[in-house]
């Protein structure tokens, strides 16, 4: 009898232990939270809260403010808080909390998620929304594709984003993780959600690209012209296979393929003396090399006096600017005093090919048959199984 009940009692453990298993398995994933800066450095901004909110002093981590609506109202620095429509809240950094039906409007554009009002030491405001990667994604994906492409280039372009963003998530003590511009991705909040880019959020909730089980910083933009670049052409990164070059015949069809730019010599020079090269007038410009994908790599210029000056690719399209230049691949014609650029593509070429994607879309590739053609060597895997860093 008593080795019948050790039986049972082992078998009651053993149960409950595979039962607690199954829990922890089937546990609900949370999604990793990011900082993004949807205002920096301004003076005065307006803010609105559709619904009850309450605003908490960091600092301290008291209640310093609450309401059950707030109207449309201005927001800008006083010498002892920060004014909020006609009140004067005592705070450098504040946390404005909406409840979970209320929207939260910043300069006329609704967010999800809480914002944090900080005072710069240079006396501006800067707004952060604290939202996790999942919204933020679909705040994105609208702002960097149509959302009438292919769900499969949808797909791929989700995939992307959301490994960048957890890429960028920085320790804490940063401010903020990504920018809501170019320089990291275009953000719009929840008013750049649609239906077509949310379902591709959700049809991929989590997965991420990975090399070595870390996060790869999976850069992409518009149209790479025939080639995509080698990462180490443009960065001080480290090899990795998944951000080498690729041959990509899929974005013939872009609007980006092919483009031709005129400037006068004059701007020029006065562009690039502005950004600290002394140059006098200008007489010719050459091309002197180019990478594997046929990118600049350095080009000289000819002054009047004599002396010529070499700069890089990268550098002069920076200066002149990366929408005006839109890549790095150009032939040039001089014209006596004005010059022709004439191009292909659009963006720095690392990465994925955005109308590449589209392309392969509409050939039948599925979205992890584009991710691994752009990224190759890349495995995807669902950012909640391991360390981003």
């Amino acid at each position: 009898m008593k080795r019948l009940i050790l039986v049972l009692c082992s078998m009651i453990m053993a149960a409950g232990i595979a039962f607690a298993g199954l829990l922890a398995k089937d546990k609900p994933k949370v999604p990793q939270m990011i900082k993004v800066a949807i205002v920096r450095d301004s003076r005065e901004l307006d803010l609105a809260i559709h619904g009850s909110y309450r605003i908490r002093d960091l600092s301290s981590g008291k209640i310093i403010g609450n309401g059950s609506y707030l109207n449309n109202c201005h927001v800008r620095l006083l010498d002892h808080g920060i004014l909020i429509g006609l009140q004067v809240l005592p705070a450098k950094k504040m946390l404005i909390e909406p409840s979970r039906d209320a929207s939260l409007i910043i300069d006329e554009r609704p967010f999800r998620g809480e914002v944090t009002l900080i005072r710069t030491p240079e006396n501006k405001i800067t707004v952060i929304n604290d939202i996790n990667v999942e919204d933020y994604i679909k705040g994105v994906l609208y702002r960097e594709v149509s959302s009438h492409w292919p769900m499969e280039a949808l797909k791929a372009q989700a995939v992307a984003a959301r490994t960048y963003a957890i890429y960028s998530i920085h320790p804490a003590g940063k401010l903020y993780d990504v920018t809501n511009d170019i320089y990291s991705q275009v953000y719009g909040g929840r008013g750049a959600e649609r239906y077509r880019t949310d379902v591709a959020v959700d049809y991929t909730k989590g997965e991420v690209l990975t090399y070595n089980h870390k996060v790869i910083p999976t850069y992409f933009y518009a149209t790479c012209g025939g080639m995509t670049e080698d990462a180490d052409e443009l960065w001080a990164l480290s090899d990795i296979p998944p951000l080498r070059g690729v041959p990509c015949p899929f974005c013939q069809g872009s609007p980006h393929m092919h483009w031709k730019k005129n400037f006068r010599l004059k701007d020029i020079q006065e562009i690039l003396n502005l950004h600290g090269i002394k140059i006098g007038r200008i007489t010719n410009i050459t091309i002197v090399d180019r990478d594997r994908s046929d990118r600049i790599l350095h080009l000289k210029i000819a002054q009047k006096n004599g002396q010529d000056i070499m700069i890089k690719g990268k550098d002069f399209r920076d200066m002149m600017g990366p929408n005006v230049l839109l890549s790095n691949n150009y032939d040039i014609v001089m014209k006596g005093f004005y010059v022709d650029i004439v191009g292909k593509g659009w963006g720095h070429g690392v990465g994925m090919c955005q109308w590449g994607a589209l392309g392969m879309a509409r050939q039948q590739f599925n979205y992890k048959q584009i991710l691994s053609y752009y990224y190759p060597q890349s495995v995807l895997m669902d950012y909640h199984d391991f360390s981003s860093k």
